[in-house]
């Protein structure tokens, strides 16, 4: 892989100069990186793949798609040494860990394995995180400065805007609450917690038609994503060769439940 130079700037006062990508990749902001990649005029195709591969793992991040974002890192063959790699696939695997902990209500477990974290480029991921755990606390006010600086960091993190919601409309500012949930709901339609959460708003302000029609985006994207979740499980279980064995498996079950039926009406 060929580190390139930046383009050169176009001498305007009056653009701002692109970020230089190496600079962006370096602090851990992919997504971006990627993009002044391209700006530049950067042609090395290797740069692309890996810059557009590091890319999705910030978005498979954002969406705690721990798994696949792994799989994602795991498929990079040009890894230039701006990166430190290990650690970056460590800190994911902390993420992980953490981001399990306060599913469970584990905030204490949560933070441990945030204060492990060494490569410092999931920065907003971690004060995502940070911030539920310190929810969990009652600590709102450090939880509402955590979601601040993971918006800092990364200005497309949909979970932090959401977090943020959640406060003021616990608070009871819920023109503050719908404005960031709308504003989540720009960076990803398809996050059921801010459909969700944004029917609630309009429901305390009375807009019960806008109301339903988020409740029920909500459900309806509940209802995939819980899909999504046991056609995974079935996949880790099923194990590539053992999933013939599985299907046919289910296929005799299939007709034993159906012999049992005709010869309870007596048709057999």
């Amino acid at each position: 892989m060929t580190l390139e130079p930046p383009a050169a700037g176009t001498g305007r006062n009056d653009v701002p100069a692109a970020p230089d990508w190496r600079d962006e990749l370096s602090a851990g902001r992919f997504g971006s990186a990627h993009r002044a990649y391209l700006v530049s005029g950067g042609h090395d195709t290797a740069v692309r793949s890996t810059l557009s591969a590091l890319s999705d793992v910030e978005a498979l991040v954002r969406a705690k798609a721990w798994h696949r974002a792994t799989k994602r890192l795991a498929q990079i063959e040009e890894r230039p040494p701006l990166v430190p790699w290990s650690r970056l696939q460590g800190d994911l695997e902390r993420l992980r860990r953490s981001g399990d902990a306060l599913d469970r209500r584990r905030p204490d477990d949560a933070v441990a394995e945030l204060d492990a974290l060494e490569s410092g480029l999931f920065e907003a991921e971690a004060q995502t995180q940070r911030g539920t755990a310190l929810i969990y606390d009652d600590r709102v006010d450090d939880a509402e400065r955590c979601f601040q600086q993971a918006l800092e960091a990364d200005p497309r993190h949909f979970r932090a805007l959401t977090n943020l919601g959640n406060i003021a409309l616990e608070q009871g500012r819920v023109d503050e609450a719908i404005a960031a949930y709308e504003r989540a709901l720009a960076l990803n339609d398809t996050f059921a917690n801010a459909h969700h959460n944004l029917a609630v708003a309009y429901r305390r302000k009375g807009q019960l038609g806008k109301s339903v029609h988020h409740l029920r985006r909500a459900q309806r994207l509940m209802q995939r994503n819980d899909a999504d979740d046991a056609r995974a499980r079935l996949g880790s279980l099923a194990g590539g060769r053992r999933l013939p064995t599985l299907r046919w498996l289910m296929y005799a079950a299939a007709a034993i439940v159906l012999y049992l039926l005709l010869k309870s009406r007596g048709v057999l």
